[in-house]
Formats: C-alpha cells, structure tokens, sequence
C-alpha cells in the first residue's frame, strides 16, 4: 500500500473534519462573546452613572446643609445679639475711634489678640462684646466645619471677624456680595448668597456664603461665613473607587475639588476630564462618554450638571478604560482560551478519526483491488470491529474465500479426466479450503476447535498447546499423501452444527463438504 497516499488522505480527512467542525463553534463563540460584552459595557456604564449620581447627591446634600447652617445662624439669637447695629458690634466698632481708619486699625489689634487677653482699648464696650460672642462663633464653626464668621455693617466695615486676615479687607467677592445684599430690595432679597469659588492655597478653593441679620424686618448687619473644598473632598475620598478621578468643575472651568479627589497620598491619576463631558454637563446634558466615542481618550467618562441656587457646575468621573472593562476583557481571554482549546481537541479528534475511520478505509480498499488483480492471499485486516467496518472486513474476507473456492474448483478439470495424480491434488485442495474455512467459520481457535471436537490431537510443547495434526490440513504442501478427510469431513459437520444458518461461513462450508463428498463418491 502506498504510504505516501495513506498519509495525504489521513491529512485531508483530519482538515475536512476540523474545517467542518471550528465554523460552527468560531460562529457561536463569537456571537455568545459579541452580546455578553454587549451586556458588559452597559453594566459598566450603569455602575459608572451610579457612582456620579452617588457623587451627585452627596455634593448636593453638603452644599444644602450649609446653606441650612448659614441660614440658620443669621436667624438665630446669637447673630441677631451680636449683629444688631445699636447694640451689637455695628455700634461698638463705630465706638473705636474718631474715623473709619482709627476704628479698623483698633479693630485689627483687637482681632489679631488672643480672646483671653486683657485688651487695652479705650472702648470696653467692643472688649466686652468680642469675649462674650468670639467662643460662640468658635464653636458654632468646629460644629458645623466652617473656616471664618465675619460681619459688615450697613456701611459695609468690617466689624467682627473670628480669623483676622489681611485678604479679609482686600476680597473683593466678598464686598461685592455685601453690596448685593444691601442694594436688593427687600421684597427681592435673597435670604443668602455665595460668593463664586477662588483658590486659596495650593489644593483649597473658598467661597463665602453671605445672609443679612434682620429684626422686624430691618437689616442690622450682613453675616459672613466661609468655606472651603477640603470637607467636600474628605467626604467624596471616602466614596471613591481605587484609580477613579472626580472633578466638579465651574463656569470658568476651574475644578472645585483641586483637580481630582485622590484615593490615597500615593495614588497616581491616569485619566483626565475630557473637555467635551465639560462643555455637555455646563449646557445641562447628562451621560456617559466611553472609549469610542473618543478614540484618544482611554478612559470612561460619566457627567451631569450640579445646580446649587442659581450656580450651575460640571460633575464629572472618570474611571480608566482597564478598570472599566476588566470583566469585558476578561470575557475576551475566556473566549479566546476556549477557541484555543476546542481547536486542539478537534485536531486531536480530527487524528483520531482520521486513524480510526480514514486508514481502515483505505487498508480494505487496497485490499479489494489486490482482490481485484488476482491476489486472492492479500491478508484481510479489521474483523474482528464491532462496526461497520468490521462488517465490512468480514464480507471481504468471505469474498476471497470464495474467490479462492471458485479458482480452484474452475482450474481443474472434472475428475473423470483427472490422472491420480491430478485427483489427488484436486482432493488436497478440497480439504485444505474446507478445512481453512471451517477454522475461520469457528472463529480462528484451533485449540478450541480440536478440544471440543475430539477429532484432532492436541500437544502440549514447552507449556503452549500445539495442534499439529489439524495444522498439515491448513496448508496445501503439508497435506498428507493420504489425507484423514473423514476427520476433515467430521470437522465441518461439527462446525455447521454449531454455526447459524444465516452465516456468511454456513453456505461455502456445506459447498465445501459437498464437494469433498462428491470427489471420494466419484473415486470409488
């Protein structure tokens, strides 16, 4: 047999098979993998949207408990006993001096020393005021987490102030609230104001929210309070994921939280606020901006507006686009490890139907054809499967046992014209295909078949059974001159006996011993 042939049509099968097989799994793997990550990415948007409205809420929940604080602070009895314009602090600053200048620089010292310290002033009345209401104020600022309470009067002077800081005189935000109060009608005035975020230090941005000191209707001073980020901050730190960024930006594009709100001192922030969720969330937009949208931005992006009175600002997060999609690329590894590892085992499968399938195949159709071209003792493999092919295997091996009855029984004349000679070769023919099919009828056991029979002797050699005399009558040139047909005879008798009818073995075994009956007939 051609090996060389053998093994291209192993590889051709192997190849159909595998070609046959991937397709259908490349296809279901990559539509199972298309919508999971599809689900995946709207999961992950969802998680990023929960996390800015989270971020969302909070910032306005600390925003509107300061206004609540402030508010609450202008109508309490410490502001209105401390604010009124003639008996509280408006009346004793203007006691400080002879002119607005002695009375700020009187007032300055009075500040700038320790509560505790007797003041040397030449009006008592203030000295009095600041040791009675200073702790309160103090107090009230520890509570509610506030940086400094200053307060105007209606000439807008600074009278009181917990933290004296030459900035407290020159912020010009802060005059400019003063006025805006004091100039509102008072059917229009608001009952607070808040000054627009400015830096203040390197990380802080600080504002002051503002709220007039009224009795009966009247304003006696404007009450000052102000704020920074550094609370806000510390409160959204503790809400934030590892490697996110959180930004709330103003109409100036100046982010409130310094930037980002880190997660530690070592943190290092990979993403940055794109400038179009910016521009979006101060035109009042809401949404989510992911990695295709833009394609230099390798991050997802989440914003909406903050509204707080009549300031609006930009909440944004971003979070990186690994940590963002890390269960979509996880998804992508299983699959391609699943890919990977279907392909090896369709190969492996592929190689072994290829030997199990394809090769038996080709070994008995080269075997037909030797049948074919007149070699009738091409040895037949694979009978003893259990499948078709053993199936198969078992006809042909039926087949060339007739071949080889049929050539022998048409290469001789009949036996009126035979020499002795010829006839005796005739016979030992006859025996020799009867004997060989009554072995292959019983299954190949010789031992077996000369045990249970008792027609032949069995031999033991060197602790093997042997049978030696049934094995002269399996080959032509060992056939005795005077062969024992009878016991030949007697075998197959034995073996039809034992072999069903609808056996391919049953009909050339009867042939067989019809054929030796007929010869041993005739001689007589």
């Amino acid at each position: 047999m051609d090996m060389g042939y053998s093994t291209r049509l192993q590889r051709r099968f192997m190849w159909w098979f595998f070609s046959l097989s991937i397709i259908p799994v490349v296809i279901l793997t990559g539509y199972f993998t298309w919508s999971q990550s599809q689900l995946l990415i709207t999961q992950a948007h969802q998680q990023l949207e929960n996390e800015r409205d989270r971020y969302y809420f909070t910032i306005k929940e600390y925003f509107h408990d300061q206004v609540r604080a402030v508010v609450n602070l202008a109508d309490s009895d410490l502001a209105i006993s401390s604010g009124g314009r003639f008996y509280g602090f408006p009346n004793a600053f203007a006691q400080l001096g002879e002119d607005t200048s002695q009375a700020h620089r009187q007032l300055m010292q009075i500040l700038q020393q320790n509560a505790g310290t007797h003041l040397k002033t030449n009006n008592q009345n203030y000295h009095r005021l600041y040791r009675q209401f200073n702790r309160q104020y103090q107090s009230w600022m520890a509570r509610y987490e506030f940086n400094n309470v200053a307060m105007f009067d209606r000439s807008q002077h600074l009278v009181f102030a917990v933290k004296a800081t030459p900035q407290l005189l020159a912020d010009t935000r802060l005059h400019q609230a003063v006025t805006q109060l004091l100039d509102a009608p008072p059917e229009q005035r608001p009952k607070w104001v808040r000054t627009h975020f400015a830096p203040q230090g390197s990380r802080t941005m600080q504002a002051w929210y503002l709220a007039p000191i009224l009795k009966r209707g009247q304003i006696q001073s404007i009450l000052a309070v102000s704020t920074t980020t550094d609370n806000l901050s510390a409160m959204l730190r503790q809400l934030q994921r590892p490697h996110s960024g959180l930004w709330l930006i103003d109409q100036s594009h100046q982010s409130l939280l310094s930037g980002w709100v880190p997660r530690s001192s070592h943190a290092k922030l990979a993403v940055s606020p794109p400038q179009a969720a910016i521009i979006k969330s101060l035109e009042g937009q809401q949404g989510v901006l992911s990695p295709n949208d833009y394609a230099l931005m390798p991050q997802l992006t989440a914003y909406r507006p903050v509204s707080i009175g009549n300031t609006s600002w930009a909440l944004i997060t971003c979070t990186p686009k690994q940590s963002a999609y890390q269960p979509l690329y996880r998804l992508y590894s299983i699959s391609v490890t699943l890919v990977i590892a279907l392909i090896v085992l369709l190969l492996f499968i592929g190689h072994w139907l290829s030997h199990r399938l394809a090769l038996p195949m080709l070994q008995l159709t080269w075997c037909a054809e030797q049948f074919a071209a007149g070699e009738l003792d091409y040895p037949v493999t694979h009978r003893q499967r259990q499948d078709e092919i053993g199936r198969l295997a078992t006809a042909l091996s039926h087949l060339q046992h007739r071949l080889k009855t049929t050539c022998f029984s048409t290469s001789f004349p009949s036996t009126s014209e035979h020499t002795p000679a010829m006839q005796s070769d005739s016979l030992h023919h006859s025996l020799v295909i009867a004997m060989n099919l009554a072995l292959e009828a019983w299954g190949g056991d010789k031992v077996g078949l000369a045990e249970q029979s008792g027609l032949w002797r069995v031999y033991s050699d060197k602790g093997s059974l042997q049978t030696r005399t049934l094995d002269k009558y399996l080959h032509l040139e060992t056939v005795p001159k005077t062969p024992r047909w009878r016991n030949v005879v007697r075998s197959i008798d034995f073996v039809l006996q034992h072999t069903d009818r609808q056996s391919p073995y049953y009909q050339p075994l009867k042939q067989a011993q019809q054929e030796i009956q007929h010869w041993i007939t005739d001689r007589r």
